[in-house]
């Protein structure tokens, strides 16, 4: 099962939640471009790729040339799930990550697509509205930050401490909801065998 992750607004794919189970309709966010639809138009031998800014990882190059940065996004109605949705018509999206501070009035993010062939479509949305602003689509330059993937057994070991925690927590709701339950002596004696 896939989620937000939580404080990063990072949505690995696919997501179990539909669009239409927020109450937004794609319609409602804004018209679609035809060059955006259309997977013969806009190849990557017709839009230029900009160059790469600073020092960049040479390993990074791939996962930046295949995000978009969008921006311009209402921070108080946009998800990530929404991205997702309206993105998805023109390429598979691997990663969703909203950006700037939830307070201000507009916030920005970056979205990630399987293969660079979608980004020109992606870049064909700059302009169109979404919800009740024009988004602002440019090439990223960068590409999103991801959590770390983890070992088999560093996986392990936080399954079993969260299971801890679960245990724990469990013997703390049960001696609330009766309390005395784990002193009574003929509890102990009759069913724990005197812990």
């Amino acid at each position: 099962m896939t989620s937000l992750m939580p404080g990063a607004g990072l949505l690995p794919i696919p997501t179990p939640n539909p669009l239409t189970t927020l109450g937004v309709s794609l319609s409602s966010l804004g018209a679609i471009p035809a060059a955006a639809l259309d997977p013969n138009i806009a190849t990557l031998g017709e839009i230029p790729q900009p160059p790469l800014m600073g020092n960049v990882d040479p390993s990074k190059i791939d996962e930046i040339r295949r995000t978009v940065y969008v921006g311009n996004l209402n921070s108080q109605t946009t998800t990530a799930d929404q991205l997702l949705e309206f993105f998805k018509q023109v390429g598979e999206v691997k990663f969703v990550r909203m950006a700037g501070d939830e307070t201000q009035p507009t916030r920005f993010a970056f979205v990630e697509f399987a293969d660079q062939n979608s980004v020109p479509r992606a870049l064909a949305f700059n302009g169109v509205m979404f919800g009740d602003r024009p988004l602002k689509i440019n090439h990223s330059n960068n590409a999103i930050v991801k959590p770390p993937e983890m070992t088999p057994q560093a996986a392990a070991k936080e399954l079993e401490e969260v299971m801890k925690r679960v245990r724990e927590a469990q013997s703390f709701i049960s001696a609330a909801i009766e309390p005395g339950w784990l002193h009574s002596t003929s509890l102990c004696n009759d069913f724990l065998g005197c812990f």
